[in-house]
């Protein structure tokens, strides 16, 4: 059992009434072989009350056998947070560019409102405030999601390890969300072929064939960067996509170093693509003019390393240049947008939503009706123009062959 007891000369009538603190004294788990440990509370009532709290809480732990050393929940977050990165996180043994994501996520959202604090003092309630600040940062849903779930991993770590007593991530709820992640996109956030068009005029020529990959064939940015003579069908007209560009390679720099990463985001087995004529052209063109490099044929080479891939630091400054020489910035138009235009036109073309979500690589077809169920409406009118209803045409065309497949 453990002791309340006071460190002073006073007698032990005048205990109440000393000014000295209160002491609350006791053994961790293992018998006469156990630590003893001490804790120290405020003189008067008020602190005996606290210390005999204590107390009873130590020895409730004991018997239940989830007694935590009290100075493990003094340690820092950011100290646990290196602990669970080097050995303790979910995956085992991190990839080189999940560590430098994490290291990035730890550096940008947690460090500044978590990372000195005492890891035993985070409860339930500053989760819900962190949650706030980022939504006041302009975070979108989905991203503060997801670093909630890195967050909710990691105290879930230290609880299992007995650094802290309880996890404050399951009172805030932290692997669910209220209501969608997903935003849906307004039509005004779709460009129009004419700027699709501009777009590909003003970007560098080398990338050209880029555009029409993401707004064709509705690649992300990084698939587009990592596309090969070897996953493209010529004879079917369609192309396997199973790898992406990661933003950490040969030097280890977040955007620098670059390579190819053999799976997809949301599926490590890839997805197969219908390559619409528009795209088809465009990549002839590209590899008549600048080959390809490596066995597989890839597109694209980084413009300072012979036989590396480009980064994707560079393709954004090609696009942002691009956008400023179109005069388009005002659009506020990304990479991204470019498969807002293929889901648009893959929905006048009458693409069922399972069908476009499978192109698309979406997790599910429940993301894609989230996003993108807003642009049924006036989908029509979207298509006016030689080049649309020609990608439309190509994509129905595709959806028939798997029909009658």
């Amino acid at each position: 059992m453990g002791a309340i007891i006071k460190r002073c000369d006073c007698v032990i009538t005048a205990w109440d009434r000393c000014p000295h603190p209160w002491v609350v004294r006791w053994r961790e788990p293992g018998g006469r072989s156990g630590r003893q440990r001490e804790k120290s509370y405020e003189p008067g009532a008020a602190g005996k009350k606290l210390a005999a709290k204590w107390e009873r809480k130590v020895e409730r732990d004991k018997d239940t056998g989830s007694y935590i050393d009290p100075s493990q929940a003094k340690r820092t977050f950011a100290d646990v947070w290196t602990e669970w990165i080097n050995a303790g996180s979910d995956e085992a043994q991190l990839a080189v560019s999940s560590r430098a994501q994490y290291q990035s996520i730890y550096k940008n959202h947690y460090a500044d409102f978590f990372g000195s604090r005492p890891i035993g003092s985070i409860a339930a309630s500053d989760i819900t405030k962190w949650e706030t600040l980022q939504k006041e940062k302009g975070y979108k849903p989905y991203g503060i999601h997801t670093r909630k779930v890195v967050l909710a991993s990691l105290f879930k770590y230290a609880w299992s390890a007995e650094i802290i007593p309880r996890n404050p991530c399951k009172k805030a709820d932290a692997r669910k969300r209220k209501g969608s992640a997903y935003r849906p996109i307004d039509p005004s956030e779709v460009p129009t072929t004419g700027e699709v068009e501009a777009i590909f005029g003003k970007i560098k020529p080398y990338y050209r064939s880029t555009v029409w990959t993401m707004a064709g064939c509705g690649l992300r940015v990084g698939e587009a960067l990592a596309m090969c003579e070897q996953k493209w069908d010529q004879e079917t007209g369609w192309a396997k996509i199973n790898a992406q560009l990661s933003s950490f390679g040969a030097n280890e720099g977040a955007g620098r170093g670059t390579a190819i990463r053999d799976e997809v985001k949301w599926s490590r087995t890839g997805r197969r693509v219908p390559v619409p004529e528009i795209a088809e052209e465009s990549w002839r063109a590209h590899i008549a003019t600048y080959g390809t490099w490596g066995d597989e044929g890839w597109f694209y080479e980084s413009e300072t390393y012979a036989g590396r891939f480009p980064s994707r630091t560079t393709f954004a400054e090609r696009w942002n240049k691009a956008i400023e020489d179109a005069g388009l910035t005002h659009r506020g138009l990304t990479p991204k947008s470019l498969r807002h235009y293929f889901a648009s036109v893959s929905i006048a073309a009458g693409v069922p939503m399972a069908e476009l979500a499978a192109w698309m690589g979406h997790a599910s077809s429940k993301t894609t009706e989230q996003v993108y169920v807003h642009l049924l409406p006036g989908a029509e009118e979207r298509i006016k123009g030689a080049v649309a209803l020609a990608v439309a045409r190509d994509l129905s065309e595709s959806l028939s062959r798997i029909r009658s497949a």
